[in-house]
């Protein structure tokens, strides 16, 4: 039985580790990267930004949306899916005592600690979840009629987005670099570089091609 145990909570850890870590597809790091990075471009050129160049807007949002669903597809209630994160730290709690990690065995005080670490971003959860649910995976009529509506029902705020997922990502790593002692590479930094040198790229050449476009 704790050898299944155990079999069963490193298997469904590797499959969680290339949702969070993965390189193709994207995983959440790569996606948070990459969104954070253009929200910090944002946040440090405002609207001149979309005039360096008007789709980097569309692309952020773009992103956004599917950083939103795959967050969504991991934070499922348990009712609903047992391959959710929180089924999965039900999982570690009723099993603590079969589960070996390098250090021992987790305690039930820290997985409850990581439960009610995702718990506190509940509101967050749950505003992701209706935008899924009501328009992005499935046309709520509301939303059909007027698809702007949807922000202002489930309204999210960027900052609440991206400490949702570095919960997530965090959750996924400790159990990682207990059970084994090392963490997996992830290129995070790469991409957040990637999309600066973009922008610099980008506002480079609308400056040369189109002048005075940007004063």
């Amino acid at each position: 039985m704790k050898a299944q145990i155990q079999a069963n909570y490193e298997e469904r850890l590797g499959r969680y580790a290339a949702l969070v870590h993965g390189n193709n597809p994207p995983g959440l790091v790569i996606k948070l990267a990459t969104y954070s990075s253009l929200l910090k471009q944002c946040e440090e050129h405002g609207d001149r930004l979309w005039r360096i160049e008007p789709l980097l807007y569309q692309i952020m949002r773009s992103i956004e949306v599917d950083l939103h669903l795959a967050t969504a597809k991991l934070l499922e209630s348990p009712r609903r899916s047992d391959r959710s994160l929180f089924r999965f730290l039900e999982f570690c709690l009723d099993n603590q005592m079969h589960i070996a990690w390098k250090s021992g065995t987790p305690s039930p005080s820290l997985i409850k600690e990581q439960l009610n670490e995702l718990e506190a971003h509940r509101t967050t959860i749950a505003m992701i979840m209706g935008r899924r649910d009501k328009f992005f995976a499935h046309l709520d009529k509301r939303y059909f009629s007027d698809p702007n509506a949807i922000y202002a029902d489930y309204p999210l705020d960027e900052s609440a987005v991206v400490a949702l997922v570095n919960c997530v990502i965090g959750i996924i790593s400790y159990h990682q670099r207990n059970l084994d002692g090392a963490m997996a590479f992830h290129v995070g930094e790469f991409y957040q570089i990637a999309v600066e040198n973009i922008v610099r790229n980008l506002e480079a050449g609308r400056k040369v091609n189109f002048p005075g476009q940007l004063d």
